[in-house]
C-alpha cells in the first residue's frame, strides 16, 4: 500500500465520518416529521375551516427541507375545488445554525413570484413571528381565490415587505404587522361605471399597511394609471366570515388625466368643476369587498 493510497484513504473516512455526523446534527436541530405536524398545526390555526395537504416533504443538502405543491383548501365549498385552493409550488424552509431549531429562513415559488421570509418559534408562549418578509411580483390573476371573494376580475404584479407577529390559535387577523406594498401593470374591473369607466387600470400605486385589532390600516396610498390617478386612506375589518364580507371604510381623491377627458364628457364637466373648486375629486369606498358601494361628494 503506498502513501498516496493511506492519504486517499484517510481523507475518504474523513468525509464519510462528516456526511454522518451533518446528517445526525441535521435530524437534531431539524427533524422532519416534527417540524411538519408543527407546520401543518400552525396553518389549519391560521386558517380555521381548511385542510392542507403537501405533495412531499424532503432533505436537501445539507442542511433544507423542501415542500412541494402545499395546497390550502377550505372544507366546505360552494365554488370549484380548483378556484378555492392556495397554492404553493415550492418551499424551501432552513434552520439558523444559531438559534437550535427557533429561526428559520424561508423561500417560496407560487403565482409566478418568488418570496422570502425570516420565522422565528417561541415555543414556550406559542407565538411566532416573521421579521422580515419579502414578496416579489406575485400575480394577482392566478390568485383564483381573490377573483371569486372580490367577484371581478383583479390582476397586477404585487410586491411587498414587511413584518408580522401573531399566536397559535388567535388566526392570521389576530396578529400585529406592518409593511409596505406596491402594485404595477394592474386592472381592476369595476362592478359599475366610475367616470363611465369599466376598468381601473393601475401602471403603479402603492401604500403603507398596518395589521392591528384585526384590522388592516393603509395610510399614503396612491395610485396612477393612463386615465386616472388618486390617492387614500383607510381600513379594510377583518373580521367578516370570508374575504368577500370584510367591510371597507375608505376615502380619496381622483384626478381624470387627458386621455380619459378626451374621451369622457362627464369626466370633463367634473374636471371643470374641480377647477371652479380648485380641488381633485373626493370619494369614499364603502360595503364590502366583494360588494363595494362608491360614493362620491360631486
Amino acid at each position: 500500500m503506498t502513501f498516496t493510497e493511506n492519504i486517499g484513504r484517510r481523507w475518504s473516512g474523513y468525509i464519510i465520518y462528516a456526511l454522518m455526523m451533518i446528517m445526525f446534527f441535521l435530524y437534531l436541530l431539524f427533524p422532519v416529521q416534527q417540524f411538519k405536524s408543527f407546520s401543518t398545526d400552525l396553518i389549519n390555526r391560521l386558517f380555521p375551516g381548511h385542510v392542507t395537504t403537501v405533495d412531499s416533504w424532503r432533505y436537501q443538502f445539507p442542511l433544507t427541507l423542501v415542500v412541494t405543491n402545499l395546497q390550502l383548501q377550505a372544507r366546505k365549498q360552494v365554488i370549484e375545488a380548483d378556484k378555492a385552493n392556495i397554492i404553493l409550488q415550492q418551499a424551501t424552509i432552513t434552520p439558523s445554525l444559531r438559534s437550535r431549531g427557533k429561526t428559520f429562513f424561508i423561500n417560496i415559488t407560487a403565482y409566478g413570484g418568488s418570496h422570502q421570509a425570516t420565522l422565528e418559534f417561541d415555543r414556550r408562549r406559542q407565538t411566532f413571528s416573521l421579521p422580515t418578509i419579502e414578496i416579489k411580483d406575485l400575480d394577482l390573476a392566478k390568485l383564483s381565490w381573490l377573483q371569486n371573494n372580490a367577484r371581478r376580475d383583479i390582476s397586477g404584479l404585487l410586491t411587498a415587505t414587511g413584518s408580522y407577529a401573531g399566536k397559535k390559535g388567535r388566526g392570521l387577523s389576530g396578529g400585529t404587522g406592518r409593511g409596505k406594498v406596491q402594485l404595477k401593470n394592474g386592472t381592476i374591473k369595476l362592478l359599475y361605471p366610475i367616470l363611465s369607466l369599466e376598468n381601473i387600470d393601475v401602471k403603479n400605486g402603492d401604500s403603507i399597511i398596518e395589521l392591528q385589532d384585526q384590522k388592516l390600516l393603509l395610510t399614503q396610498g396612491q395610485f396612477s394609471g393612463e386615465e386616472l390617478e388618486g390617492t387614500f386612506t383607510g381600513q379594510v375589518d377583518l373580521r367578516g366570515p370570508s374575504l368577500a364580507d370584510m367591510q371597507l371604510d375608505l376615502s380619496g381623491t381622483l384626478m381624470p388625466l387627458p386621455p380619459l377627458l378626451q374621451k369622457n364628457k362627464q369626466a370633463q364637466t367634473l374636471l371643470i368643476q374641480l377647477q371652479q373648486n380648485q380641488s381633485t375629486l373626493p370619494f369614499q369606498l364603502k360595503g364590502t369587498i366583494g360588494q363595494p358601494i362608491f360614493l362620491s361628494d360631486s
